[in-house]
């Protein structure tokens, strides 16, 4: 940012108070704007080392190109995005190398949430029936339809993670995705309310709920304890010494591992406690 002549003059023209307002002034502001500099920068490097993982790029790397930009930030005295334009932007033009079994992993994450998701949406059809206290799951036409169509767009799931991730600082975005991927949710629901009723076979109900809630829970339980076991550690050069993510990075993570589970146990819940007869 260009300083002002005025905040620099030690000429004796002017007025006193004005020397006396640029003399106190002027610190205060350098102070402002360079805490504002560090709080952009910061928030940058965190945008930049989430991107970095999203492309899959191995920790050790992750850890040089972030020691690199922040030693430049603080000899500089930049800000990021004037030096390196967005965060997402420089990550690519970067070009580092990405892990071996990138492609492994990002099938593992899809295979996770599909029976996590299979979970979700089978322990939807149960609520309504042990609601109303009937031992018996009628299938209907519609539920097997809606549960093909939540297979198809599981390809969407690990880019509705990576946009919630870039949007974390965007609560109105952030929003607007949650209550879409809801809005989706609760649709056999509403559809279990308002449409068909050909019943296709009948199963106990209970024993497809236990087995709904085992896919829900057992994919997000692996995946916390994958990740906390075989993590690709962010490491600082020089230093050998891992670098965990901010705190708010880590919670965001294992919201977003967990998700499901909330929304199924909410959605349970809800169903049972609104259930007419109850």
């Amino acid at each position: 940012m260009t300083s002002n002549p005025h905040d620099h003059d030690s000429s004796d023209s002017g007025n006193a108070d004005t020397g006396i307002v640029d003399s106190l002034g002027d610190p205060a502001g350098i102070s402002v704007t360079e805490t504002a500099r560090e709080t952009d920068n910061a928030a940058w490097l965190d945008d930049f080392t989430i991107e970095l993982r999203l492309l899959e790029v191995p920790g050790a790397a992750i850890g040089d190109a972030v020691a690199s930009v922040r030693e430049f930030l603080a000899d500089s005295g930049a800000r990021a995005e004037e030096s390196f334009g967005s965060a997402a932007r420089y990550a690519v033009e970067l070009d580092l190398p990405t892990l071996p079994d990138a492609g492994k992993s990002i099938t593992e994450a899809l295979l996770t949430n599909g029976i996590g998701l299979i979970g979700l949406v089978v322990l939807g059809y149960t609520a309504y029936p042990l609601a109303g206290g009937d031992d018996g799951l009628a299938v209907r036409l519609w539920m097997v339809v809606s549960l093909g169509v939540t297979l198809l767009v599981l390809g969407l799931l690990p880019r509705i993670v990576s946009v919630l991730l870039r949007a974390r600082n965007r609560p109105r975005t952030v929003g607007l995705i949650v209550a879409g991927v809801s809005f989706g949710g609760f649709g056999p629901v509403l559809l279990s309310v308002w449409w068909g009723q050909a019943v296709l076979f009948s199963v106990p109900a209970l024993p497809v709920a236990i087995g709904a809630g085992i896919l829900l829970l057992a994919p997000a339980i692996w995946n916390q304890v994958h990740q906390n076991l075989q993590a690709d550690l962010i490491i600082e050069p020089g230093t050998g010494a891992p670098t965990l993510p901010s705190l708010g990075v880590r919670l965001f993570a294992v919201g977003a591992n967990w998700i499901m589970v909330i929304y199924g146990a909410i959605s349970f819940v809800l169903i049972f406690a609104l259930y007419p007869n109850n």
